[in-house]
């Protein structure tokens, strides 16, 4: 299932959300820099709040969102980098030692302190996701980030293990194979998140990414370089909508229109005197209110959200570590003030984080609603790097062969079918 190489050549990202699907497909230029190739983006609702609620759905959603990439991009989609998220994401911390084989510490014996260190007791229902090393010790000395070719007789590691329920995974894995695609790659949306928006200095000084997406916000702390905690606040853009509909007496549609467009954080003195429409769902003329209402009710909410990232950061035992302060990401971070408010409210610095500008079709440039798909082609690429037999394939005779062979049936029986 699990493919080392795209025999396209192309890296796929699916950012399969509560209220969207995206898919970014990349390949690289003549000069070997990343670039975006292909873009599909489709409503969904086919999740709940980051879970699969309607597989048929999200299976139709995924394959226009694929189509629309492919038709753009020109290339063959097999294989797809995708997000997980939802409340059944759990973390835990585990640690191991071993004797060092030869005095010198081997790849061999790195493999091995991290496979020992996963060793802990977990819920039958759950699954690892992600084994992420800390940092290692040799013969007691804490703190090394590499500990490969260093001396010693005892090579320790402690690691934060990131696991997913196993049904949540399965029925998105479902939704992907029904879709004829295969997956590489099953990422932590945070985790996909801090590759596009966090700084290595962020990480390094102590940062919390808060990716506010439609039905989830997650959280991960990061500090000395490696991420220590992620949660789940089960509240997020959704429920602001909902919020405005209610609140304003609307419909679904027009209450996310009106927060897109009119949604703030910032009360400016005028504000009670400028007025937005309010379109009507029955037969009644449409209304007026003022922005100082809109942002009221949706500052309630973001209020909410607040006092739970807080909770998470004192609940972490990092809280006194967060020095390069909030960085805020995901469609939930375009209200206007938002990064100003977390400011005031958190005592800290904050700003909003968005993937910087990849080559290719399409600015996605300071947009943080691509933060997560463009960070699932950045994961995916770190990864083929680490793949010491990717060149040797590209260069392999036989493999283009059958390569370009599998390429032209596969053409052939799409265009007899």
């Amino acid at each position: 299932m699990m493919n080392n190489l795209d025999k396209t050549g192309a890296i796929v990202a699916l950012d399969i959300g509560t209220t969207k699907i995206l898919c970014l497909v990349a390949d690289y230029n003549d000069d070997g820099q990343l670039r975006i190739v292909g873009i599909g983006d489709e409503p969904c609702d086919g999740l709940e709040r980051g879970v699969i609620s309607e597989i048929q759905s999200t299976v139709s959603s995924i394959k226009r969102a694929i189509s629309k990439a492919r038709n753009v991009s020109s290339h063959k989609i097999e294989s797809v980098t995708t997000g997980i998220a939802g409340s059944h994401i759990q973390c835990f911390n585990g640690n191991a030692e071993i004797n060092i084989t030869n005095d010198e510490v081997t790849e061999e014996d790195k493999i091995k302190v991290v496979e020992n260190a996963q060793d802990v007791q977990i819920p039958n229902d759950q699954e690892v996701l992600h084994v992420i090393p800390q940092y290692y010790t040799i013969d007691g000395q804490i703190g090394i980030r590499e500990p490969i070719a260093m001396a010693g007789a005892r090579l320790g590691v402690n690691v934060h293990i990131i696991t997913s329920s196993t049904t949540a995974k399965k029925n998105l894995m479902k939704c992907i194979e029904n879709s004829l695609l295969d997956v590489d790659h099953f990422v932590l949306e945070p985790v996909a998140s801090s590759y596009s928006v966090l700084s290595e200095e962020e990480r390094s000084l102590g940062v919390c990414l808060v990716d506010i997406g439609g039905g989830t916000t997650d959280v991960a702390i990061f500090t000395d370089g490696t991420i220590k905690h992620t949660s789940v606040i089960q509240i997020a853009g959704q429920m602001i909508t909902n919020d405005i509909k209610i609140g304003l007496r609307t419909s679904t549609q027009a209450a996310e229109e009106i927060k897109v467009q009119h949604g703030s954080l910032m009360n400016h003195p005028d504000d009670g005197e400028k007025m937005i429409t309010v379109p009507s769902i029955s037969d009644k003329p449409d209304k007026e209110v003022s922005l100082t209402n809109l942002s009221h009710i949706i500052g309630c909410r973001i209020d909410e959200i607040f006092e739970k990232i807080q909770r998470e950061i004192e609940n972490s035992g990092h809280s006194s570590k967060i020095r390069a302060g909030i960085v805020f990401t995901g469609g939930g971070a375009r209200l206007s003030g938002l990064d100003e408010y977390a400011e005031a409210k958190f005592s800290c610095p904050a700003r909003i984080g968005a993937p910087a500008n990849i080559a290719g079709i399409g600015n996605v440039s300071g947009k943080a609603r691509y933060s997560t798909a463009v960070g699932l082609l950045l994961y995916r690429e770190n990864k083929l790097k680490d793949m010491p037999h990717r060149t040797s394939l590209d260069n392999n005779p036989l493999f283009t062969f059958i390569n370009n062979f599998w390429t032209k049936l596969s053409a052939y029986f799409h265009r007899e079918l």
